[in-house]
């Protein structure tokens, strides 16, 4: 089971394709139904079909661990922008976190959001600066592990940076005939603009393309340093006009002809050309061009033997509209008409916005030209638990044309698609628009939650079992020995001893409660180890600081001595503390100042031995407790710490035994990387020197959980590395520092 990972698809199960009538069981088959929570339209179908084979069980979530779904709303000027929906029947002003994570991994941005039963779908909008919004690569929730909470973000949606060269002096005296008012206007929600001439815009550091519209000739040294930037991997995209058209060329795709051709006018039988379908072989694959859409003036191409090739969009009557070629590392694009209504109406359709941002997107690309069959390859793929992975042999590629009609499924699931020069995103938030709860199920079926259902001790019964078949096994030794004879009395005054014995281990095996009275919960954590951490009231927190810890459970089985029987979410104010060695603090805004309860039992767990790792998931920047402007994590930090005596902290040095308890590292990775990891300056000597506050910033639940991609990559694994160090740090204390002296003390002992 561990080795298999749930596929993400929308839930459809028609009970009639799930159990034809003609084979259906009745009376004799109890279904047990692990749910959601949510109706997936067909759910009360279903409900009646299992119900009438013999019983059914619903089990399903607390509405606080319902799945949330984000809605994609596209970019803007503003920013990044998504919906977030929930099904009804949630707590009251839950909160809701939702991270804009960079490609990396990195949090650019978060938002925490209070969820509002009247304003759902909530528009959240991440406002990057320029410098971030271009490496966004997904929104998610946090500490939801769901398809549904990621909305994956396509290359579109990552700003380029683009010159756009002046064609008219008088664009700002009259902008709806200037060129650059139209481009202007279709890419500044998706690109970042540089406006002046050339020589200016060469001089920028990583342009991605420069935007030429109807510049017929540029002087030889601007010409030929033009040049040089295309070559090095720079993408040149040219529009035609009336001043291209009499001058000489320079840095086509193609060789022009002079003048252009007229399709309308008193001179001409010809008609306007509307745009013909898009080649497979085109980047511009899969876009429709409206019908109203009608060319009457363009630039010709000469003939050449490529032309098919170089040809991205073409009229009705196969002459170019787009041609485009590779120089070198770069990229020429000449589109044969204007950037302004003058020669077209291309410019006043959004057909004109999506060629623009699809050209410009194939900036930086290494193979922009590859031919390809139409088709998008899945390139990565979301599995069940909403972390990108590897797409198999059963994910099929999505034809470019239908992939907005393309359903998600078994074969289709959500994430990245795409070829060389084109990537999508397909998410589920585009296909489901709303949630609903499951309704009342049919009479008679049962519903439950996932919660840990009530054990029963076997032990007194074993134990009363096993001293019965004891007894049993004398009295036949007995009477193979002779019953009756001397030697009967000589076996009774020997084994009296034993007899008494098992008489006493019986009883007091039927009454385990007689000897002592003590709880379950405490002879549970008693008996074994078991990892907690502090519950926060923030649910989305609490969930991936559990689930975070049970994962480094497993990983701690697996690979050292150290058996954690569960996880455990505590009060600090009422829960007894002695029985856990370490607990796992997250800080939050939402926790209020401790009462003196919590301060007197925090500090008898910290004077008796215990450790607490606090942890203020704020980049690191929040364990800089020495700074002079404190972070809104320290000053959170401070209110939870400050009733308590805490001993002086010092960043932990490069030798400290946290680097070599059990792996060797150098800094303490988490969700985040940084080496601000505060220790006790002197550890005291009856706790082995093992520091009874630990300080840091580096979201070690959320690596340790696998939120966001850090779920099965190298920053993951280097979490739970730490968290082995951490623990063994913990249980054992300084012997590894007192290895590292052996070689030191053998040779003096030597001596």
């Amino acid at each position: 089971l561990r080795g298999l990972k749930p596929r993400a698809w929308p839930a459809d199960a028609p009970a009639a394709a799930l159990m034809p009538n003609k084979n259906r069981a009745t009376g004799g088959l109890h279904s047990f139904w692990i749910g959601t929570g949510l109706d997936s339209g067909r759910g009360i179908e279903l409900a009646n079909t299992l119900q009438q084979q013999g019983g059914l069980t619903y089990m399903e979530p607390d509405a606080t661990a319902r799945p949330l779904l984000l809605i994609p709303r596209g970019a803007s000027a503003k920013g990044l922008s998504v919906a977030l929906q929930a099904a009804p029947g949630f707590p009251a002003a839950m909160p809701v976190t939702i991270d804009a994570l960079g490609a990396d991994g990195r949090v650019l941005d978060q938002k925490t959001m209070t969820l509002n039963a009247n304003s759902l779908p909530m528009d959240v909008t991440f406002e990057l600066p320029d410098a971030l919004r271009g490496q966004a690569g997904q929104l998610r929730i946090t500490g939801r592990d769901s398809p549904g909470a990621v909305v994956l973000l396509e290359d579109l949606f990552n700003r380029k940076s683009v010159g756009l060269a002046a064609a008219s002096t008088e664009g700002s005296r009259t902008p709806l005939i200037d060129s650059g008012y139209y481009i202007q206007r279709a890419l500044e929600p998706f690109a970042d603009l540089h406006n002046g001439d050339v020589e200016t815009l060469l001089k920028i550091k990583g342009l991605s393309a420069i935007i030429l519209p109807d510049i017929g000739a540029l002087p030889p040294a601007t010409l030929e340093a033009l040049e040089n930037w295309v070559r090095k991997g720079g993408l040149l995209l040219r529009f035609a006009g009336p001043n291209m058209s009499n001058a000489e060329n320079f840095l086509t795709p193609t060789p022009l002809r002079q003048g252009e051709r007229a399709l309308q006018g008193g001179l001409t039988w010809e008609k306007p050309q509307k745009i013909a379908p898009f080649p497979q072989s085109s980047p511009l694959y899969g876009l429709a061009a409206p019908a109203d859409i009608a060319v009457h003036q363009q630039i010709l191409a000469e003939p050449v033997a490529d032309m098919e090739k170089k040809t991205w969009a073409a009229l009705e009557d196969g002459t170019p509209l787009i041609t485009a070629t590779a120089l070198d590392r770069g990229l020429l694009v000449l589109v044969h008409t204007t950037a302004t209504p003058q020669w077209s109406n291309l410019a006043l359709s959004g057909l004109y916005v999506q060629m623009l941002q699809r050209i410009i997107s194939l900036s930086g690309m290494s193979n922009p030209l590859a031919v390809a069959d139409g088709s998008l390859q899945p390139l990565s793929i979301l599995d069940g638990m909403g972390a990108l992975s590897t797409p198999d042999s059963s994910t099929l590629s999505i034809d470019a044309v239908n992939f907005e009609k393309q359903k998600i499924d078994s074969s289709h699931p959500p994430g990245i698609y795409g070829r060389s020069f084109a990537r999508k995103t397909l998410n589920i938030g585009d296909r489901i628009k709303s949630l609903k709860p499951m309704p009342d199920l049919p009479a008679g079926a049962a519903r439950a939650g996932f919660d840990r259902q009530p054990q029963t001790d076997l032990m007194p019964w074993v134990l009363s079992a096993a001293m019965i078949l004891f007894l049993i096994d004398w009295a036949i030794m007995l009477i193979l020995q002779g019953f009756g004879t001397g030697r009967l009395r000589l076996a009774l005054r020997h084994r009296a001893p034993v007899c008494l014995l098992a008489c006493l281990l019986l009883l007091s095996a039927s009454h385990p409660a007689k000897a002592q009275e003590a709880s379950p919960e405490a002879i549970k954590y008693a008996a074994s180890i078991h990892l907690a951490y502090v519950e926060t009231g923030a649910p989305a927190i609490d969930n991936t600081s559990r689930k975070g810890l049970e994962n480094l459970s497993a990983v701690l089985r697996d690979r050292t001595s150290v058996e954690p029987a569960g996880v455990v979410g505590i009060n600090p104010e009422t829960d007894d503390l002695s029985f856990f060695p370490l607990l796992y603090w997250p800080v939050t805004p939402q926790q209020a100042q401790p009462s003196q309860a919590m301060l007197h039992n925090i500090q008898s767990y910290l004077d008796h031995g215990g450790t607490i790792l606090f942890d203020t998931r704020d980049y690191g920047v929040g364990s800089q407790i020495g700074d002079a402007a404190p972070t809104i994590g320290a000053m959170n930090l401070r209110i939870l710490t400050g009733g308590l005596d805490i001993p002086p902290l010092v960043i932990a040095p490069k030798d400290h035994v946290l680097t070599k308890s059990f792996y060797l590292m150098k800094t303490f990775p988490g969700r985040y990387d940084n080496a601000s990891l505060w220790v006790e300056e002197q550890s005291a000597i009856g706790r082995d020197g093992v520091s009874s506050v630990l300080v840091g910033g580096n979201d070690w639940a959320s690596a340790w959980a696998g939120v966001g991609p850090a779920d099965g990559t190298n920053q993951q694994e280097m979490a739970f590395r730490f968290g082995v160090n951490l623990m063994m740090y913990t249980l054992t204390g300084n012997y590894k520092t007192d290895q590292v002296h052996v070689p030191h003390i053998l040779e003096r002992l030597g001596q």
